[in-house]
Parts: C-alpha cells; sequence; structure tokens
C-alpha cells in the first residue's frame, strides 16, 4: 500500500458537509504475512518513544469493534495496546485484554488523557498495527463481479468512516483515496468504521488515472455521482465490474475525475437546495449494486437449473 495518512488524532470535519451526487450519456468501454509480535510493545510515553512519534505505516485504532476485528483478521501485524488505568472495572476492556494476550500481545497501561489523543470517543483502549490491506489490480481482474470505489477528497472522517463500513457491508473490493486534501486511516475512520477497515482494501494515491485506465482494460465501467448527471442510478443497468467515483462533501467531483468517468449519473431527490451526505449517497449507490448484480444472480442460477 503506497503512503498513508496513518496520524494520531482524527477530529471530525463538520458532519453537515455536503456531499457530491450523481451521470452524463453513456460512452466507456464495454496482504500482507508477518511474524507475530509476542508481546509486542507500543510506543512509550515518556521513554524512548511517544505517542506523537508513531511511526506512519502504523494505524492506530480506537473503538472496542474496531479493535476486536483488527486483533482477529490481522494479529501478526499488531504492533501494541494501550489500556485505560483502571481498565480492569471495565467488562469491554477486560474482553480486549483477553483477546489481546490470547494473541501473545501484552497491553500497556496509559492514563485516559493520553489515549484521549487519540480522539475522545477511544473508550478507554488503542490499538497498534502495521499496514492495512492494499490493491491488488491483478485480483480485481480476475473477479467476474466486483465493485470498487474512487473517493475524490472526503474530508470528514466520519464520512470515511461510514463508507468503510458500508463497503464492508456491501463486498466492496477496493476503495482509492487521495494522498492529498483527503482524509486517512485515522483514529476516528477507524471507530467509526466498526472494524470495516480490516476488510477492504484501501488505497492511497496521486494518481486515478492511472488505476481508472488499468482498471476500464479489465472490464470495469466507472459511473460518477455527479447532479449534472443525466440519468439517475434507478436508470442504470448496472455491469458486473463497477467503479463508483464520489466526490468531496462540498465540492463534488473534480473535472480531472469527471473526465475519467463512463458516466456521470444523480441519485434522484426532492430539493435542489441541499445534497445528500458522502456516506449516504456511497451507501445509495452500493445498494442498488449490490441489488442489480444478486438479482442478475438469481436469474442466471435459474437459467441453469432448467
Amino acid at each position: 500500500m503506497k503512503k498513508n495518512n496513518f496520524r494520531s488524532g482524527g477530529g471530525s470535519k463538520n458532519n453537515s458537509q455536503k456531499s457530491s451526487q450523481g451521470g452524463r450519456s453513456q460512452g466507456g468501454r464495454p496482504q500482507q504475512g508477518g511474524r507475530p509480535q509476542g508481546g509486542g510493545r507500543a510506543p512509550q510515553q515518556g521513554g524512548s518513544r511517544s505517542e506523537n512519534s508513531i511511526p506512519r505505516e502504523w494505524r492506530v485504532v480506537v473503538g472496542n469493534h474496531a479493535i476486536k476485528e483488527a486483533l482477529y483478521m490481522r494479529p501478526k501485524k499488531v504492533k501494541g495496546m494501550w489500556l485505560k488505568k483502571g481498565w480492569e472495572t471495565s467488562a469491554d476492556l477486560r474482553e480486549l485484554e483477553e483477546m489481546a494476550r490470547k494473541h501473545k500481545i501484552t497491553p500497556d497501561e496509559r492514563q485516559e488523557t493520553v489515549i484521549d489523543k487519540f480522539g475522545s470517543s477511544h473508550q478507554g483502549a488503542a490499538l497498534f498495527v502495521e499496514g492495512a490491506p492494499g490493491m491488488d489490480l491483478d485480483h480485481l481482474g480476475n473477479l467476474e463481479t466486483s465493485i470498487v470505489l474512487m473517493l475524490d477528497g472526503i474530508e470528514d472522517p466520519h464520512n470515511l468512516g461510514a463508507i468503510l463500513r458500508t463497503s464492508w457491508l456491501t463486498n466492496v473490493k477496493g476503495v482509492l483515496i487521495p494522498e492529498d486534501r483527503a482524509v486517512g486511516l485515522t483514529p476516528t475512520v477507524h471507530k467509526v468504521a466498526c472494524g470495516g477497515v480490516e476488510h477492504v482494501a484501501v488505497e492511497s494515491t496521486t494518481n486515478f488515472s492511472k488505476y481508472a485506465e488499468t482498471l476500464k482494460e479489465k472490464g470495469y465501467w466507472i459511473y460518477g455521482l455527479s447532479p449534472r448527471g443525466k440519468k439517475s442510478i434507478f436508470e442504470l443497468d448496472l455491469p458486473e465490474k463497477v467503479i463508483w467515483a464520489i466526490g468531496a462533501e462540498d465540492k463534488g467531483l473534480r473535472v480531472t475525475t469527471e473526465r475519467l468517468c463512463d458516466e456521470l449519473v444523480y441519485i434522484p431527490q426532492t430539493s435542489a437546495s441541499a445534497s445528500y451526505n458522502a456516506s449516504v449517497a456511497t451507501a445509495m449507490a452500493l445498494t442498488e449494486t449490490l441489488r442489480q448484480h444478486a438479482q442478475r444472480g438469481k436469474s442466471k442460477k435459474s437459467h441453469s437449473d432448467r
């Protein structure tokens, strides 16, 4: 995986920020292994390394559900865990501590104010994980049915977290995000995603066009959500391999990203004075794609049974 924003912190931007919607006339073309970190320690507060010097390739995971999923999916990549002092009084934290020790990870105690630096909603624990699932273009090309997201400048960590959670549940195979002017995999994103980060390949890049052209050659069609679209998402006959391009909360898709799309489409709404939240718009597009793919799969099965 390319360089990503594995930073501490993760305060939200304005949750009421607008999202893009989305099409234009149709035109386009028909992990990582590792050794167990037996008793691996997280950065030491006041010691040789503080919480402000966590390596960029480490993800800071907060939120009980997110931590459980990381421990379950990626125990060999865990570098350590912090639990707030007095964790023994919490049934949830005792469960996390027991789960960590089963994977030979020895948690360190920290004052709650130290963990607060990763966000006030940490629930008393922080997990440090090296790396994240990256996209494999060859694997994506070999899939018969697939959904990929191209997130063009999502800045609100709550939106990205919600999108990754939905992506997990709708079987999205990969998510592209920009390296600059966009939120990365912050602690808040992990918390909101509730474990979704561990199940979806996330790739950070400075060049969407390289990925877009490669995936188009492998049979993918790119649909961008935009109010300038001529068709709604419910008028589309979606192909088996789909890329959804979703714009920034306040600006929508950049012109350069629109040009990569085979078609721009919109989501119906009753008022033109506002727009859907980015994560809501993405969920609607993904659900419609999943519905069409499932319906097509049933039709194929019905024909094969005759």
